[in-house]
């Protein structure tokens, strides 16, 4: 191999040298921040080291929260309960913990959900960072005669006086704020502190009445509605013996509804088009609190001094009566000059007798308000368990059938004008009469003659439930194929005039033996 003259070896050296420092060079090209990345880097940086904690406690260290705002004034206080709670194994414990209520709410419900998210809130913040130091110009940014003040105690006797401004114009998020005794002013999040600008009825709880409980069911007794527009109350009560009887293994459902309407008519609550209007008194809530008392003026303001609806009812041995007063309305402008604005109605006052505060309901939760009988009745007229009636008396033209139902599902017995009859055709018979369906819905006087009655007489126990002591059936001839029929003398249904052909018929199979047929 030749040997490398002195020039050539520092030339390899040279470039050996370069081709390392030009390596150098690129890992730190590929590694070094961007000037954009660096500059956004500082300004994180500082505004992290201007931001500072405000208040560094937990929520039960606070014995007392007071709020000085441009709604009013109003003070949270601590108290303590004790609350027991049952493991697996059915041990029960006991144990203390804190809630916070206010005077200032005049026995309402609170919403304790609310209050300590807020009591925990102020317990512990931080400031998003600092806008000026030692501001002369606290007008500008709310804080000279701050739109909140808040004074909150801790149990280890010291305090914290927050002062809260506007909110920011570049972000809405943020809001300004300083301590009472200085005058640096910072962002913090609205988000935090926001409930310090609340109204102490924005504090109120809105769940009314309790939810209903599949594993421990306190049924709806009864439901009275008295509304201005109606002639009548109708009242609506539960079936219980149609419940007790659905318990039953071997027993045979008459019906699918829970409720019945007593007045103005006898007829069930249709289960789907109804369930909002008995059920929708479980888990009740309101839309807002909008007067914590129910002076003169507020009640006149509201139309709750002479209530539109009273609705009046039971369920779990309580009794109360909401009210429902005027509509609340949105209006809508319009484009045209000459077109009105347009009014919608989304809610009502509200409130419960004997009861505080002046409330708002939502449209969709007060359907008691608009409905009608015949919108969420049922198409079976009654159907009441065979062993709450006494008697059953069916009348045609020129005969009338008197069917006596004697003791109870376990020992019984059935008679027909005197005679017995056998058991297992009476009640095939009694299927029958109860599965009268309304076809349709029909409200105009008969014209045609009378066909058949069927006359329900009830036992002492059921009209001591119900206040009911019979109810009947008419069915009139119809020029159309149908017969019109008629519950409690009230026009309500249409069903096929097969329907009564087939009762006639059912009747004398009962009495001869004869096969009853069910369907038609």
């Amino acid at each position: 191999m030749a040997k490398l003259s002195k020039t050539t070896k520092t030339v390899i050296i040279a470039a050996a040298v370069l081709l390392v420092l030009g390596a150098v060079m690129l890992v730190l090209m590929l590694t070094q921040p961007s000037a954009e990345e660096s500059s956004s880097s500082e300004d994180s940086s500082s505004e992290a080291s201007t931001a500072v904690t405000v208040t560094d406690h937990e929520r039960d260290e606070v014995t007392s929260l007071s709020v000085h705002n441009e709604t009013g004034d109003f003070t949270f206080t601590r108290n303590e309960r004790v609350v027991s709670t049952t493991d697996y194994d059915g041990n029960v414990s006991s144990s203390t913990e804190y809630y916070w209520t206010s005077e200032e709410m005049k026995g309402l419900s609170p919403n304790e959900t609310t209050i300590n998210s807020f009591v925990k809130n102020m317990a512990s913040f931080d400031t998003k960072s600092l806008v000026e130091e030692n501001a002369e110009d606290l007008e500008k940014y709310g804080l000279k005669d701050p739109s909140a003040y808040v004074e909150v105690d801790f149990d280890d006797g010291s305090r914290a006086e927050l002062c809260f401004g506007i909110v920011n114009p570049a972000s809405t998020t943020s809001v300004y704020f300083r301590m009472k005794d200085s005058s640096d002013v910072y962002l913090v999040s609205y988000y935090t502190v926001g409930s310090a600008y609340y109204d102490i009825k924005d504090f109120v709880g809105l769940l009314m009445t309790d939810s209903y409980d599949a594993e421990n069911p306190l049924e709806l007794d009864y439901l009275i509605i008295e509304r201005k527009d109606m002639d009548e109350p109708v009242e609506i009560r539960y079936m219980y013996d149609v419940a007790e009887e659905s318990e039953k293994e071997d027993s045979i459902m008459t019906t699918f509804n829970s409720h019945r309407f007593i007045t103005p008519i006898s007829a069930e609550v249709d289960s789907t088009k109804g369930q909002t209007l008995c059920y929708g008194l479980y888990g009740l809530s309101m839309s807002s609190c909008e007067y914590i008392e129910q002076t003169e003026e507020n009640l006149a303001a509201t139309g709750l001094d002479d209530p539109f609806v009273r609705i009046t009812f039971k369920y779990g041995s309580k009794r109360r009566v909401l009210l429902l007063g005027n509509e609340i309305t949105e209006v809508t402008e319009t484009d045209s000059e000459n077109a009105p604005t347009l009014k919608t109605v989304t809610g009502y006052y509200a409130m419960f007798e004997g009861e505080g505060g002046i409330y708002s309901i939502a449209k969709d939760n007060a359907p008691w308000y608009t409905f009608t009988v015949q919108s969420v009745m049922s198409r079976r007229p009654v159907s009441p368990y065979i062993y709450t009636v006494d008697t059953v008396t069916i009348k045609t033209a020129d005969s009338e059938y008197v069917f006596k139902i004697e003791g109870d599902s376990s020992e019984n017995s059935f008679s027909c004008n005197g005679e017995e009859v056998s058991g297992d055709k009476f009640r095939e018979l009694y299927q029958h009469l109860i599965a009268s369906v309304g076809e349709e819905l029909y409200f105009e006087e008969p014209t045609g003659e009378l066909v058949a009655s069927v006359t329900f007489k009830y036992r002492d126990e059921y009209v001591d439930s119900y206040g009911t002591e019979q109810d009947v059936l008419e069915y009139y001839k119809s020029d159309d194929r149908k017969s019109i029929v008629k519950v409690n003398g009230t026009v309500l249904f249409k069903v096929r005039e097969i329907y009564t052909e087939r009762l006639l018929s059912n009747v004398q199979a009962v009495l001869e033996g004869g096969k009853v047929e069910l369907n038609w």
